[in-house]
This record gives structure tokens, C-alpha cells and sequence, in this order.
């Protein structure tokens, strides 16, 4: 993780500003927002489980348990023939596997038990001003989602005990598919970031550095506010603008019938979209803005008539936080009206730490988080989840997590106090 500039310390171009009005300050001033576009441009602006967020994390070096050299020597040609078309193609390439397990401790149930995996080939491909502020990128994503000796995968096994939300998201069955296929376009000397194509109208707004099912938390009603649409990867548009160093505005619509595995052509047909902006105050540098940034999205749905779902609208916070390179709280939530999303409001705390951080990234992670939401349907009862993981790299580019659900009053199950769900999940990329 980077190192973090003390919240009391201004940058200098806003002394000099201060202190006089002469050119120099101006020069300095303009330093400063040439140097902010430059970090700007290098963050990706999607949460975790996004093309760009796993290509940026899983290339920073966290060490881990054990070494292999046998397995890392094996390996090295692909890693330096990644490094060659990275180099001379501006192609950066990546396949993973991930698979997860889930146990539930509820009687008189059809299945207890639930796994899946999900193998993808992702990269991005940047083939217009490789080198400058102006970048044009193709990104892409294939993937295959399999259960695993089980007869449901854990994005099913939340049916079997009444919870209205899943224990586990982006662990379904689903086959393979391109779930992302899109254009992104710098513009304006960086401080313009756009995107067009078969994207995720999920990871983009009201995520945290733990949002991802694949690295941080796997139950989807602690990764995001879930008062606001999930629509399916399917087309879209977005936009990011930097407004000043410390601000940023995103906004886009996406398909509200869009389904990942489904012709994203087929959907788009009912002109039913899902529409949000988004703004953000990076309160300290906007190196830091995975962790430290302030978060306030507003949207709305048309009506799905095909669906039967009603129009909606809301809004949503995030508030999260880095303390002293190991610590991230966050909070987030939000209200709707209308049945477009699962609930009315909910509200979430968290917090991650970060283990042996002293190289600049954490190589363990633990992950605690508390969840409360009121169900669109007034029929239903409020229902409140947690969670906590443990995220540790066993060798290198291999992780295994652990993790624990504690869920009370499953809202469509009023026979049911509360369950708890074990999980152990890993993942390998190379």
C-alpha cells in the first residue's frame, strides 16, 4: 500500500497559493494537477472483482507462506512472455482459478453443501497512445463458472435456507461466456475516463477494496448496498470526470435485463435501462483513493414490464477509510423506493486488516463485517448477515480463504432463528 500524506499536511501548490499570487504559484499549482491526472489515469475507478482491479492488485509482489521455487521456476517463461507482450504489444493477459466451498448448518433441507469454479482468461489491450494521457484500451473478460461434485452452486444454496440475499456472489454455473467486452477511452490529458460495451453495472458504484467475491467478501449485502439494482454484465456506458485532484463524478447507463451468460443484444431490445452518477471526495491523495474516499451515488430504474418490476430510485453511501498503512473501516448503505432492488435500506460496517504490510502491501488480509437490511417487501422481515474472512497467500499466486457467515432472521424463512454458513475459497493466477 502506498505511503499516506498526513490529512493535516496540504499539498504544497495550495501553500504557495496561500502565500502568494505570482506566477511561481500558479507553475506549482499546475505541477501538482499534472501530477494528480498522472495517478488519476494509473487507478482503476471499478471495485474489486473488475478486469482493471485484479490486473492492478495481482501485480503488486506480497510474498507469502511458503516458497516454491520448483513451481516459480516452471512458470517463468510465461510470466516473461507476459512481460514481452505487455512491453511491445501493450497486451496484459492474466488466468485465474477460483473455486469456492459452502456449508450450512440447517436440518430438513434438500442440499447442505454447495461448490463451484470459475476459470477466466481476462486482460486489457492497449492499442491507441500506449505511452501518453489519452490511452485507448480494449478490455475483456472469458470465463467458465462450474459447480464443482455438488448439485447446486453456492450462488444457489441461499434458496435452501430462506436467505433473500446470497451467501456467496460470482460463484454460479452458468458455462462459459464473454462477461466483459468493452472500450475504454482517456481523454482530456487523462481527467476523462470512458467505457462502452458489455461491462458490470455492479463493481463500479458504492465499492469498497473489499468488494470483490473473488479477494474480500463473498456474501454480496457486505460487499455493496444492495437498497440500489444488480443488473447482469450486459451493455452499457460510463464516464469518469476529474473535476479537481480531491473530486470525481461517474456516471452511466447500463441494461436493466441484462443477464452475463445471455446475448447482450437480446435484452438491450426492451430499452429498460438502469442510470446512476456517482461522486466522490478523495479526501487525502488520489493514490489512495482504493481506500480512503467518500461516496455518494444517486440512481434509477425504468420499469422491467416483462419482469413485472416496478420503476425505483435511491441513493447510496460509502465511507471507507486506511489507518496507518494496516486498518480500513468502512460503512456504507442506502434507501430506495419502488421494488427495483431487494431492500428499502440497509446499512453496513466493516473493517479490513492488513498483515505484514511493511513492503508496501498486505500479504494476509482479515476481513469483519455487519449487515442489516429491511426487504422491499413489507411482508418480509429484516434480516442482518456477517461475515468474516482471512485471506493468505499459502505461495506465490496461489491464496486460500477461509471464511464465516453468521445470518439472523433469513427473511423468507420464518421457521429459521439463524444459520451459519462455513466457506473456504482459493484462487491461483498467473
Amino acid at each position: 500500500m502506498p505511503e499516506k500524506q498526513p490529512l493535516w499536511t496540504l499539498p504544497a501548490g495550495v501553500l504557495l497559493v496561500c502565500a502568494s499570487t505570482n506566477g511561481l504559484a500558479m507553475e506549482a499549482d499546475s505541477e501538482k494537477s499534472t501530477e494528480a491526472v498522472k495517478q488519476y489515469n494509473a487507478v482503476p475507478l471499478e471495485g474489486g472483482d473488475s478486469v482493471t482491479d485484479d490486473l492492478a492488485q495481482d501485480a503488486i509482489p506480497v510474498g507469502s507462506w511458503l516458497r516454491s521455487d520448483i513451481l516459480q521456476d516452471a512458470l517463468s517463461p510465461w510470466f516473461e512472455a507476459k512481460k514481452s507482450l505487455k512491453k511491445n504489444y501493450g497486451l496484459n493477459v492474466q488466468l485465474s482459478y477460483q473455486a469456492l466451498y459452502q456449508q450450512v448448518d440447517v436440518e430438513d433441507i434438500d442440499t447442505d453443501d454447495a461448490a463451484a469454479g470459475r476459470a477466466e482468461f481476462q486482460g486489457v489491450w492497449t492499442l491507441f497512445d500506449r505511452n501518453g494521457p489519452n490511452k485507448g484500451s480494449l478490455s475483456f473478460r472469458f470465463e467458465d463458472r462450474h459447480t464443482l461434485d455438488s448439485e447446486i452452486p453456492p450462488t444457489s444454496l441461499f434458496r435452501e435456507i430462506g436467505s433473500i440475499v446470497p451467501t456467496a456472489t460470482g460463484f454460479s454455473d452458468f458455462g462459459g461466456a464473454w462477461t466483459e467486452l468493452a472500450w475504454r477511452q482517456t481523454a482530456m490529458g487523462g481527467r476523462l475516463k470512458l467505457i462502452g460495451g458489455k461491462i458490470s453495472a455492479i463493481s463500479w458504484y458504492n465499492a469498497h477494496a473489499l468488494s470483490g467475491a473473488k479477494k474480500g467478501f463473498v456474501n454480496p449485502s457486505l460487499q455493496s448496498s444492495l437498497s440500489k439494482p444488480l443488473p447482469g454484465r450486459g451493455l452499457g456506458a460510463g464516464g469518469a470526470f476529474m473535476v479537481s485532484p480531491g473530486f470525481v463524478v461517474v456516471a452511466g447507463a447500463h441494461d436493466a435485463n441484462a443477464k452475463s451468460a445471455e446475448n447482450p443484444f437480446d435484452s438491450i431490445e426492451e430499452e429498460e435501462y438502469y442510470s446512476s452518477v456517482e461522486f466522490r471526495w478523495l479526501p487525502n491523495s488520489i493514490e489512495n483513493a482504493r481506500w480512503d474516499k467518500v461516496q455518494v451515488q444517486l440512481w434509477h430504474q425504468d420499469a422491467k414490464e416483462k419482469a413485472g418490476v416496478q420503476s425505483g430510485k435511491g441513493m447510496t453511501f460509502l465511507v471507507s477509510k486506511l489507518l496507518d498503512d494496516r486498518w480500513m473501516p468502512y460503512v456504507l448503505g442506502g434507501i430506495s423506493d419502488g421494488d427495483a432492488s431487494t431492500f428499502e435500506q440497509d446499512f453496513v460496517a466493516g473493517l479490513g486488516v492488513g498483515f505484514n504490510s511493511k513492503a508496501g502491501a498486505a500479504r494476509d488480509v482479515l476481513g469483519v463485517a455487519v449487515g442489516w437490511g429491511n426487504p422491499s417487501n413489507e411482508l418480509l422481515r429484516e434480516q442482518y448477515s456477517s461475515e468474516v474472512f482471512y485471506r493468505f497467500p499459502l505461495i506465490r499466486n496461489f491464496t486460500i480463504t477461509p471464511s464465516l457467515q453468521y445470518i439472523v432472521n433469513p427473511a423468507l424463512n420464518p421457521d429459521e432463528d439463524d444459520v451459519v454458513v462455513a466457506g473456504i475459497r482459493m484462487r491461483a493466477n498467473i
